[in-house]
Formats: structure tokens, C-alpha cells, sequence
């Protein structure tokens, strides 16, 4: 089979330099490839291999397509929303202080999966309005212990840290909880989250609130579906 990859490929080559588009060649020399691989039975370490490696494109895919809805320097998302410098909760009205700027997103499947137990937070925007609000003694590689309150002034213990040293999360069960008790869904709930000091305490706290999206028009069949059989919250 390998003979037969090269022979494919050299004929490319070959088409290429006879004048005509190489990119041509390649992409049928690419799908010859996958053709051939269809037929031929992998061994269980090169599986694996090939299943992680797809998982990860895929989880990669939307976290960048959940990033890009927001429009903007002003924080605006698709639908118009412009979350305040401070979190509207009344809960907490006084006690927030050395607050960071809003941040939104959509969530993704990999958010809530419960394997994993974790929001992921923008990368640029934790570097910039929320790592320069931290004190000395407050580690984000080893794990900052956070209260995260809801838009009624819920508590819900958490983790802000860096994950795999590359990736910006709130993560411990506190998170799962919080999304069963708002029924939060993929591509449908969009969070809108903010850092923030307690007033009394000292103490590194979050915000998240939650809004629905509008849905797109190649969604609105399939939620218009869903509510008649009661399984969007509201």
C-alpha cells in the first residue's frame, strides 16, 4: 500500500511540473490516501492515535468558532447584548471591587462535558483583564480556589487555573453544578463572565451570567421541535 501512495504522489509531482495546478494533484493524492486508508485496518495504538487527534481538532474547531462571535472592541455580540463593567447582581451590590472587564462566550460541547468538568476561558482576555489583577500569593498554574455567583447571588465553589499550562479554565464540580442548574446548552446559552474582588473578604470571585442566543436560521426548526416536546429550559 505504501508503494502504491508513492507511485500516486510522484504522478502529482510529475502533473505539477507538466505546467497544470500541483494543488490539484494534491488534493486528489490526499483523497486517494483516504480511499486506500478506508480498506486498510489500523493497529489499536495507531487508532488511538487517530481518534485523539480528531477529537482534538474537533474541540479546537469550537472553541475558535465560540471566540469569534463577539464583534468588536466593544464586547458586542451578534445579537447586540453590551454586558456592563460591573456584574448586574444585586446580591452583590457594593461588594465588588477591582473588577475585570466582561467577557462572553457561546458554549461548546467540550464545555460541558462532564468528563471535564470545565469553562474554558479566553486566553487574551485572561492575560490581559485578569492575570494583572491577581496578587503575588495567587498561583493560577497550581490553582486559585474561587467563589462563582450566579445572576441571583449564588455561590458555586470553583478553580480558576491553567490548564495543561495552555489553557484558561474554571473547572472543579462547582462548575457542573452550575450548568444543571441553569440547564445550560451548547450553541444555544451564551455566559457573559466577570473577575472580580469581594468587598469584605478580599477574596477572588467570579460572575457568570447566562442568556440564550437567537437562533439561526438553520436552528430554528430543530428548537422549535424541542420546545414543543418540553426539553429547552427556559
Amino acid at each position: 500500500m505504501k508503494k502504491v501512495r508513492e507511485k500516486r504522489k510522484s504522478k502529482a509531482i510529475d502533473n505539477g511540473d507538466n505546467g497544470e495546478d500541483p494543488s490539484n494533484y494534491e488534493v486528489h493524492y490526499a483523497a486517494s490516501c483516504l480511499i486506500l486508508l478506508k480498506h486498510e485496518k489500523l493497529d489499536k495504538e495507531s487508532e488511538l492515535t487517530l481518534y485523539n487527534q480528531i477529537d482534538k481538532d474537533k474541540q479546537k474547531q469550537e472553541e475558535e468558532a465560540s471566540f469569534k462571535i463577539t464583534v468588536g472592541r466593544n464586547n458586542r455580540m451578534l445579537d447586540g447584548y453590551e454586558p456592563p463593567d460591573i456584574p448586574p447582581v444585586a446580591a452583590l451590590a457594593g461588594l465588588i471591587t477591582e473588577c475585570s472587564k466582561p467577557y462572553q462566550k457561546r458554549l461548546t460541547e467540550t464545555d460541558l462535558k462532564r468528563d471535564q468538568s470545565r469553562l474554558l476561558l479566553c486566553k487574551d482576555h485572561v492575560k490581559d483583564s485578569m492575570i494583572p489583577r491577581l496578587k503575588e500569593d495567587e498561583n493560577v498554574r497550581n490553582g486559585i480556589p474561587v467563589t462563582v455567583f450566579d445572576s441571583e447571588g449564588n455561590g458555586y465553589n470553583m478553580t480558576f487555573k491553567l490548564w495543561a499550562s495552555k489553557m484558561y479554565v474554571l473547572t472543579s464540580s462547582g462548575w457542573l453544578s452550575f450548568c444543571r442548574q441553569h440547564r445550560l446548552e451548547k450553541d444555544v446559552d451564551i455566559v457573559t463572565v466577570w473577575m472580580f474582588r469581594h468587598g469584605l473578604t478580599d477574596k477572588l470571585c467570579f460572575v457568570i451570567t447566562r442568556r440564550r442566543s437567537p437562533p439561526t436560521i438553520g436552528r430554528t426548526q430543530e428548537l422549535r421541535r424541542r420546545l414543543r416536546k418540553g426539553q429547552l429550559g427556559g
